[in-house]
């Protein structure tokens, strides 16, 4: 019997030893589980800082980006605007010479005796100082006699650096006035053409429109028959000069009445 108790007793003790040890590797294990949690919840932290400190410093290189183009840019528009601004200053400088030479050679052509006698004027064009109209009369003793002819007279923006360019308004039945549509009233002359692409005439830039107008004046008497715009044309200049004369005074009388 007392060996029977002894027995339980030592059966439940070693029953409950096992459940001091079980309950004692639960609680190993949830410590073991937990510590895990912690490192992973550290990583974890880790991790978001890590994440923290790379977009600030992304940040960073963005922003340091952007100032350094904001100041690139800003840098590149105050050159462009000081350039334009010398450039905008000297095309100023050389539009008022070239105005100023306009308006005092248009005021000199306008009160000029010598234009007045042989019936030539001038005048602008819509108060364009850059484009004058002038008439000129047909000389007597020529088929073109008492024709009012109107010329146009186009100055480049950079005269008197290059002379303008002259041409007829009318029809004018003449060997070197072009009466081809598409060119109609350019003038073949070599003083006009040498000023206008050279800027000089005979080498020299003394040349003005008065003495423009006045060659073209003699054009009217003189025909230049080797700067002739059409060889049919300057053959019945050669060949019949009367049906040439014919044919021009009633051109004048049609066109430049």
């Amino acid at each position: 019997m007392d060996n029977n108790n002894d027995m339980n007793q030592m059966n439940q003790m070693n029953m409950m030893n096992q459940m001091n040890m079980n309950n004692q590797m639960m609680m190993n294990y949830n410590n073991f589980s937990n510590m895990n949690n912690n490192m992973m919840n550290n990583n974890m932290m880790n991790n978001n800082m890590m994440n923290n400190n790379n977009m600030m410093n992304n940040n960073m290189m963005n922003n340091n980006m952007m100032n350094n183009n904001n100041m690139m840019n800003n840098n590149n528009m105050m050159n462009n605007n000081m350039n334009n601004s010398g450039n905008f200053n000297n095309n100023n400088s050389s539009n008022n010479e070239t105005q100023a030479r306009l308006s005092k050679e248009f005021q000199f052509c306008q009160q000029d005796n010598d234009l007045t006698q042989i019936g030539c004027t001038v005048g602008l064009d819509k108060g364009n100082l850059f484009k004058w109209k002038a008439t000129i009369t047909g000389p007597k003793n020529t088929p073109y006699e008492d024709g009012i002819f109107n010329i146009s007279i186009d100055f480049p923006k950079d005269y008197p650096n290059h002379g303008p360019e002259f041409k007829f308004m009318n029809k004018i039945f003449h060997l070197n006035v072009d009466f081809h549509p598409e060119t109609y009233g350019h003038i073949c002359l070599n003083t006009l053409n040498s000023w206008r692409t050279q800027g000089k005439v005979n080498g020299s830039n003394i040349y003005t429109v008065k003495q423009a107008l006045f060659d073209i004046f003699c054009l009217f008497s003189n025909q230049g028959v080797k700067s002739a715009y059409d060889e049919d044309l300057a053959k019945l200049y050669v060949e019949n000069p009367e049906e040439f004369k014919k044919e021009a005074r009633r051109w004048t009388k049609q066109f430049a009445s």
